[in-house]
């Protein structure tokens, strides 16, 4: 099922954030799923090491949420997510009485919260950290075969972010980018 996509004057930016739930808790993983769903995101359901796993190498994460007392340990699940998405959220929850926090820190969890905790507070959370990956600047470098895009993509993409900084401007950006705005324009194109 495809993602939806947020648009801006009928154009579409880009797609909801795809967040993956860990927790062997349905009860919980629910919970989590509904208050992310609300908040505008979808949502992916995991309940073990290994299903975790699974959606992490089949689908574009953007953050995790991710419960640390699983099958086996949720560091399996947090050293597979900083290999295949390296800017990746991550979000560590757990009920477990010991002090995972430092795990989880010392693991680069991006946040902590131990449960029980407010599903508002997920949600306000997970949105801080999805908005602060949106506007960090893009990496040009693929870091998976499925994420190479052609140089055509790469120079649309380009060019797009330049006119939006030149506040529309494509007769500006063209000059900047010492290209004909015939070719601004078709970036816009398609």
């Amino acid at each position: 099922m495809p993602r939806e996509e947020f648009r801006v004057n009928g154009e579409a930016l880009e797609q909801k954030p795809l967040v993956l739930v860990v927790d062997d808790d349905p009860d919980m993983q629910s919970l989590i799923i509904g208050a992310l769903s609300r908040a505008g995101t979808t949502c992916v359901g995991a309940s073990s090491v290994e299903e975790a796993l699974t959606a992490m190498q089949t689908q574009k994460i953007s953050l995790t949420v991710l419960d640390w007392g699983l099958d086996r340990s949720g560091v399996e699940v947090l050293t597979v997510a900083r290999e295949l998405y390296p800017s990746m959220p991550v979000v560590v929850i757990s009920g477990m009485p010991l002090e995972v926090r430092t795990d989880a820190v010392v693991n680069k969890a991006d946040a902590f919260l131990s449960k029980p905790f407010s599903a508002t507070v997920l949600a306000g959370q997970v949105m801080q950290l999805i908005e602060r990956t949106r506007q960090a600047p893009a990496i040009l470098l693929p870091q998976r075969p499925e994420d190479v895009l052609s140089l055509q993509e790469v120079q649309s993409i380009y060019i797009r972010h330049v006119v939006q900084l030149l506040e529309g401007n494509k007769s500006r950006a063209a000059e900047a980018l010492g290209i004909h705005r015939h070719t601004i324009s078709t970036s816009f194109k398609g």
